[in-house]
């Protein structure tokens, strides 16, 4: 085998477009043509537009606190090395690792779930045709081995897939997007009103939970890679803020011209068939040119989690270089330097989670439902604990600033404290309708919080080498 045991990733390789494309890649412009519109549509109906805008304006309050602590630190470990900066507390610090470990995995497994899904029901919607039952779950496990080898063999192979598939999903899907808006009858502001949301206050945030929120959290998925950018201290802020325009303003605009492509009182109809995008684009466009979108989209959609199954591979090399995870995880390629073992151990972690899931809810709902239902159920926990490190950091910032004695009431504590307590209002009126199979995933969310929280509290002897005063200024944590 050639590999070495090490404790750093090889710096400078990764610029600031390579970070651009990590991020936008990660959150898969053709998520919009595939599966946000169709959760965004199934839930909040005629106000599915209306989500993206909400989803948009609580991620730029959550970047507040990501913009300015990729200033101060540098490190592999990403958000839990900011908590851990700012309160030099490392049980907390690992407890907020424990839930971005699962954060950062999950994409592996609803990433995989939504190209099965996808398959099968794309056959349906543009040839008629059934496809047998064991092929969306080989192709699941397919695009699970596809990530884990690209992840495998190093950043510069996914810097160089990441600009490639994300230039192609926006010009293709852009393409279709406008197409659709300049012909169609339908456009209309009422897509922005909440009152049209089909499904109530409760469908509108599930709606907005699953859709946009899921989409774009990927933005700051890259903060993993500032180890091994080039001039991470103003390169990772640049590019994130950079991205998550990008997307935010190329998925609203697409995701109205999908609802506005059809009348009101059919929205309903074309959200059932699973695939209202890929439905509308055959309508206005034809077959071929709807074929041609969809693969673009799919090979958008199995890459998208390359990012997240990267950083949480580097989460589990950091966490092993504190000690906290076994010294395995922190061995490093001699020829790829990708952290190969955390690698291998998120690709196995995924690979298991998404077959258990699926063999279950399909057993009980069919394939078209069992493998939608596989993917809301761990988009609903993925965005969870997204949204909880994302809140963790949010307000372990001002902690950072005032010490540093740089504090700003309304930049550090009032703008992000918004992100936060956006997040508390979307996920209350979520949780507060949640109905079965989605219901099964609060004591799964517990057990691992509660497991997380026990190991850390376990390992609190166990000091990170970086609250080590000596090294509280290397070449990992900023000052």
């Amino acid at each position: 085998m050639t590999q070495i045991e090490g404790n750093s990733l090889k710096s400078g390789i990764v610029g600031f477009w390579g970070i651009v494309f990590f991020s936008v890649v990660a959150m898969a412009p053709g998520s919009i043509y595939l599966l946000a519109s169709t959760t965004s549509l199934v839930y909040a109906g005629e106000a599915a537009p209306l989500t993206f805008i909400v989803g948009t304006v609580l991620m730029f309050f959550n970047v507040i606190a990501v913009y300015i602590y990729t200033t101060k630190v540098a490190n592999a470990g990403g958000f839990y090395k900011f908590v851990e900066k700012a309160t030099r507390n490392s049980t907390l610090a690992r407890i907020t690792a424990w839930i971005q470990f699962l954060g950062q995995m999950l994409p592996f497994v609803i990433g995989a779930t939504v190209f099965a899904w996808l398959i099968d029901v794309s056959a349906n919607v543009l040839f008629g045709i059934a496809l047998p039952i064991y092929v969306p779950f080989l192709a699941s496990s397919l695009t699970i081995v596809y990530l884990f080898l690209v992840t495998y063999f190093g950043v510069k192979v996914s810097v160089r897939l990441a600009i490639i598939v994300g230039i192609a999903q926006m010009v293709f899907v852009f393409i279709a997007g406008v197409y659709i808006l300049l012909h169609s009858s339908y456009n209309t502001v009422q897509v922005f009103n909440i009152q049209k949301s089909s499904g109530g206050i409760y469908g509108f945030f599930v709606g907005t939970i699953t859709g946009p929120v899921t989409a774009y959290i990927g933005y700051s998925s890259v903060v993993g890679f500032a180890e091994e950018a080039k001039f991470p201290k103003t390169t990772m802020k640049k590019a994130i803020v950079a991205s998550l325009l990008i997307t935010a303003v190329f998925e609203t605009l697409i995701m109205y011209a999908i609802t506005v492509g059809t009348s009101p009182s059919n929205i309903s109809a074309i959200a059932n068939t699973y695939a209202p995008a890929l439905f509308l684009t055959k309508q206005y466009m034809g077959i071929a040119f709807a074929s041609i979108v969809l693969a673009v989209a799919l090979v958008g959609e199995i890459t998208s989690p390359l990012t997240f199954g990267s950083s949480a591979a580097r989460v589990g090399f950091a966490l092993s270089r504190d000690g906290f995870f076994p010294r395995s995880f922190s061995k490093i390629h001699k020829k790829f330097g990708t952290p190969y073992v955390s690698t291998i151990f998120v690709f196995i972690f995924s690979l298991v989670v998404s077959i258990i899931t699926q063999a279950v809810l399909v057993s009980y709902y069919g394939v078209e439902t069992g493998f939608f239902y596989s993917i809301i159920f761990w988009v609903v926990a993925l965005t969870f604990m997204n949204l909880l490190y994302h809140a963790i950091v949010n307000e372990t910032l001002p902690i950072l600033m005032h010490r540093l004695k740089e504090l700003n009431i309304v930049k550090h504590i009032i703008g992000p404290t918004i992100g936060t307590v956006i997040s508390g209002v979307v996920f209350y009126y979520t949780f507060l309708g949640i109905s079965s199979p989605l219901v099964y995933i609060v004591p799964i969310i517990i057990f691992w919080l509660a497991l997380g929280i026990f190991l850390a509290v376990r390992k609190r002897g166990v000091k990170s080498p970086d609250l080590d005063p000596g090294n509280m200024d290397s070449s990992h944590v900023e000052k």
